[in-house]
């Protein structure tokens, strides 16, 4: 498919945490959801990996921001990182990064989800509370610190105390890197084996794309 010629994609972008409630008693973290809706007259397709737009990398990343409502003023809680070494991104089919490759289509929303901790929940530690979080210990299944390092703020809800309000942003710097090109993934994947599979050698759509933030999500820590 030929790539259109347009200005730059707009495209809305909203998030929720549900439930709004969390107990560090509960098993697993609240689902962070992130919902993108592209307001172009053309398919459009982002790359998403360590951006808003995938929260399970993104929330290693500093991609969301979250507000303490429970102090005056309200401040930012700081949010560990987590260090990644790897390959260039690959525009390879069913390589690793393939599942980054998003398509939005005019009008059609989407929505990409994660647990609401280091990860997204998947596979890491339980969420833990702050008084535990800052002596940057891992924990044993019986809460008892281990030898093991961790960061001593934490990601989501890790990390968060109990008996606060809070707020979660999208961080709009974040999304001022994501790349972006006209056309559907299948026009910008390349098969296995193809010599042209290094996706910073592609060339990217023109400008930066125009979002449309939408308002933070309040969520409680009980």
């Amino acid at each position: 498919m030929a790539a259109p010629t347009l200005s730059t994609p707009t495209i809305s972008v909203s998030i929720s945490v549900r439930p709004s409630s969390y107990s560090f008693a509960d098993p697993t973290p609240p689902v962070l959801s992130i919902t993108l809706l592209s307001h172009s007259s053309a398919p459009v397709t982002l790359f998403t990996f360590n951006s808003p737009l995938d929260p399970a990398t993104g929330l290693n990343q500093n991609s969301f921001q979250i507000t303490d409502l429970s102090t005056s003023p309200p401040v930012l809680v700081p949010q560990d990182s987590v260090r990644l070494r790897r390959l260039p991104y690959s525009r390879a089919r069913r390589s690793g990064d393939d599942k980054y490759f998003l398509t939005l289509y005019p009008s059609t929303p989407v929505t990409v989800s994660a647990g609401f901790a280091t990860g997204g929940g998947e596979g890491w530690r339980k969420p833990q509370p702050k008084h535990i979080v800052k002596k940057g210990r891992v924990v044993d299944e019986h809460g008892n610190p281990t030898s093991a390092r961790r960061g001593a703020n934490g990601i989501g809800v890790d990390g968060l105390e109990s008996g606060k309000r809070y707020k979660v942003d999208v961080n709009r710097e974040k999304l001022g890197t994501v790349w972006w090109k006209w056309g559907e993934k299948d026009d910008i994947l390349v098969e296995p084996g193809d010599g042209n599979w290094n996706l910073s050698e592609v060339e990217k759509g023109e400008g930066l794309v125009i979002w449309q933030i939408g308002e933070g999500m309040e969520f409680e820590v009980l």
